[in-house]
């Protein structure tokens, strides 16, 4: 059974978008099962999008409460 994006980690989304990509890199999705892989290609890739933005966010904020430590 498939488990649904939002219950997987970055690095598994990584690795089934690259399944699927290798997949169809190879020819080898069925037509009727195209539409599907590229729905789901987006959604992961979506998803991991929305993952780096909110590390990148935390991360910015983390270096901004470090510089006004440093600065006092």
């Amino acid at each position: 059974m498939k488990r649904k994006i939002e219950n997987m980690t970055y690095e598994e989304k990584e690795e089934r978008l690259d399944e699927i990509l290798q997949r169809l890199d190879r020819s080898e999705t069925p037509v009727d099962k195209l539409s599907n892989d590229a729905m789901e290609a987006a959604s992961l890739i979506k998803s991991m999008d929305g993952t780096l933005r909110k590390a990148r966010q935390e991360l910015t904020g983390v270096f901004e409460e470090l510089e006004k430590l440093k600065n006092k």
